[in-house]
Parts: structure tokens; sequence; C-alpha cells
């Protein structure tokens, strides 16, 4: 409405904004969560969940109210991929059946061939992805060996094809033939001649899953070697996509590490930290994407990992908590509820699931626990996430013991830092909890 002296005012109650560019920028991401987390309307309410929508401005904490709800049950479904995408069989025109995306920058900047092949990355992503975390492996198979068919000589595509294949290979909880396709691809990269700039890529995504494969293995010094040198390949940090990866490797070796070593309450605070710093630079950056189009879910997964890292149920070396850590943890699960309940996919799922185990068992609800336990195991077996099992099953197994002794000698569970149990009972992997499982680990 027009105001006195010819200035106007512009009503922005309601408006969505698809990107805002203020000065330079390095200050699109505090405007961006500002905009992120507007207060809503008392009455609005997320679809299928319990819980009143209130977000604070820049990232604060989450409340709600919550609504009857005796547990979360999630559909189930099969992600398919993109019809215009997938190889046609028999079609004489297989090479020109890859669709172009118009993506945000996911890699450097690039011209010409460079740019072409930029975008059949993009494209091979963006179908595989979804497959990958909603545990459809056969699908996921076909379309990466009918990319490889559509593209026959392409040694980049191929590459690419062959590292994300290892990804599947480590969530069946074969970690050792996970690492060794990647270093096979590594080898070939190494062996031949690929554009640098593909190059480039293709090398800090290995050592990217490189990363996690030696984190689920407790390989710290591994894990942190192979994250250097994917942050060295990377570009000094010119596409988002890749360093948003960064971060959340960077983020999820600090949480394993605190998770499996002994450390004195500094230590342990200083590297929580860290790991909090490093994953919510993750979640603004794949918020950023993920509004582009390109499909990168690591900011669902890393508000997950927030709630573990606040709950500390992994081993009793890391078994500090306390309520502000507890409310933490519950505000990051309350927030990938209501925002992202009807996107979550079954690798999703289960970690949900775990962290709201974890959340349970750390406010003495022991049979709220084991139910949600029961869950992610179901969907762990049913999608064949096989390296989630034997986490899930230990988890289950503390809790009924802890079930039966209060039962039989009226145990209560102790809330303090002092006297807290966790939900393994050793200093790094258990006897069940094999050398290769992740700890309920797998992004």
């Amino acid at each position: 409405m027009a105001g006195r002296g010819g200035d106007s005012q512009v009503n922005l109650v309601n408006c969505n904004f698809n990107a805002l560019v203020i000065g330079d920028g390095n200050t699109v991401n505090n405007y961006y969560r500002r905009l992120e987390f507007v207060e809503e309307s008392t009455t609005s309410r997320s679809r299928g969940t319990g819980f009143r929508r209130t977000f604070i401005p820049d990232g604060g904490e989450l409340r709600g109210t919550k609504r009857k709800q005796s547990k979360i049950r999630f559909p189930q479904r099969k992600q398919r991929p993109d019809p215009k995408f997938c190889s046609k069989r028999g079609s004489s025109e297989s090479e020109e059946e890859i669709v172009r995306y118009n993506s945000p920058k996911i890699l450097p900047a690039a011209s010409g061939d460079s740019k072409q092949k930029t975008s059949e990355f993009c494209a091979v992503l963006k179908n595989l992805h979804p497959l990958r975390d909603s545990g459809n492996w056969e699908e996921f198979n076909s379309v990466a060996d009918g990319v490889i068919k559509a593209k026959e000589g392409d040694l980049d595509l191929q590459l690419l094809v062959l590292i994300e294949k290892s990804v599947v290979v480590s969530y069946q909880n074969d970690l050792e033939k996970a690492e060794a396709t990647v270093l096979k691809a590594l080898k070939t990269l190494n062996e031949t001649k690929v554009k640098m700039h593909m190059n480039n890529f293709l090398v800090t995504m290995a050592h990217l899953h490189l990363t996690g494969f030696y984190r689920r293995q407790n390989k710290h010094g591994k894990a942190e070697g192979s994250i250097a040198i994917a942050e060295q390949n990377s570009g000094n940090g010119s596409s988002r996509f890749l360093k948003a990866l960064i971060y959340y490797e960077m983020a999820s070796n600090l949480s394993k590490f605190v998770s499996s070593i002994p450390l004195d309450r500094s230590a342990r605070e200083e590297y929580v930290d860290r790991a909090k710093h490093y994953m919510k630079q993750c979640i603004d950056l794949c918020i950023e994407l993920d509004a582009g189009g390109v499909y990168i879910k690591k900011h669902h997964f890393g508000l997950v990992k927030l709630a573990l890292l606040d709950l500390n149920c992994r081993t009793k070396a890391a078994r500090i908590t306390g309520p502000r850590s507890i409310e933490e943890a519950k505000n990051c699960l309350k927030t990938v509820e209501e925002k992202f309940e009807d996107e979550m996919k079954e690798g999703l799922k289960i970690q949900f699931l775990v962290a709201l185990c974890d959340l349970n068992y750390r406010e003495g609800n022991l049979q709220a626990a084991l139910e949600h336990a029961h869950d992610a195991l179901d969907l762990a077996k049913d999608h064949g996430f096989n390296l989630e099992i034997a986490a899930i099953k230990e988890r289950q197994d503390e809790i009924c013991k802890l079930i039966t002794a209060k039962e039989t000698m009226n145990l209560d569970i102790p809330q303090s830092d002092e006297g807290m149990e966790t939900l393994s009972s050793s200093t790094g992997p258990s006897q069940r909890n094999s050398p290769h499982s992740s700890g309920c680990e797998m992004e």
C-alpha cells in the first residue's frame, strides 16, 4: 500500500521466495535460514504428524503440542526411477535418452564437453540416489546397468556408476567388497586419461565413499585421510554439492570418533561442537540445493545424526548426556517429522526409528524404545539394509535386559550423567556388532 511521501510498503506475509540474493553470495545462507524458520500459524499442522509447527528464526528451538498418537507408522512404497531417463532396451537411439538437467552448480563452472558431462552426471545421480535410499537394489542395478549400456565406451560414466554401486554393496554389509570396488575405480582413473574436470569429481566421490566405509569399521585414521584427499580434489569448495557431502562426512567422522573413544568431558564437548558445526553447514547447503531441484537429502539424515549425537547411546565410552542434549535431540526429530515425513525413504526411516528408540530410552520409556527398535529392524530386514541389523538387535537385547531387570528387581533407570548406561556396554564394536557393522550409521 502507498505510504506518506510516495513511499510504498510491501506486505510479505505468506509470500514464497524461491531464491534470495543479498549483497555477495556469502550472506545468502543466513537470510535463507531466517526465511525457512519463520513462525507459522498456530492452526497450521503438518500432514501426517502430531505436532503443531512453530519455528523460531535462525534455526532456534522448535516447540509443539503433541496430539495423541500411538506410534509412527510408515507406508511401504517403492521409489521408481524417472521414466524419461531409463534406458529403452533394444532402441537404436539409446545414447540420446539421458535427460540433461539444468541444475544449480553441482560442479565447478564448465563449458563445452565438460558442461555436457556435468549434466549427464547430474542425471545419473538424480535417478540412482532415490533408489539407493529406498533400498530398491534390483531397480538400482537395472538403472545403473542401463546407463552403462546407453553410453557404452563412456569411461567417465562407467566409473561414476561403479563408484555408486559400491555404496549399495556397503549397505548390504560387505564393506571389504565395497572398498575394493572403489579402489578399482581409483586405479582406473590413475591409469587412464580422464578429463581433469571430471577426474576431480570422480576422485572426490570415491574418497567420500571410502571415508564412510572406513568410519563404519572404526578405522578413524583412514577415514580422516580419505576425507582430506576428497577435500583436496573437490575444486576448493567451488562445488556446493561436493562441499555439502564433505561437511557431512567430516561431521560423521567426528560423531563416530567421540562415540568410540573414551574422552574427558572438555575434549568431548570440543569434538561435539565441531561435529555440529560441520553438520549445520551441510544442512544449510543441502536445503539450498534441494530447493533448486538437486536430489541431495543429507539434511534429512543430518538432523537425525544430530539427534543421535546428542542422545549418545552407541557405546559406554560415549554415555555422557544431559537434559539439554535430550531436548535438542527431540527438537531435531520433531523437525524431521514435521517437515520431511512425506519425503522419507526407507533408509532414513530406519535411522529415524533408531533415534526414536534412543530418545525413549533416555527418557526411561523402555517399552516404547523397544517398539521403535522392532520397527527399525523390520524395515532393515524387509529392504535389505543388512548393515543396520546387528546394531539394532544389540539395542533390542540391552533394552529387553533392562525391562526384565526392572520388572524383577523394581530397578529404576537413572537419568544422570554419572549413572546412565547405554544401549551398548563396550567402548568399541561389540561381539555381536562386527567390525563391518555401522552401529546404525548407514549414512
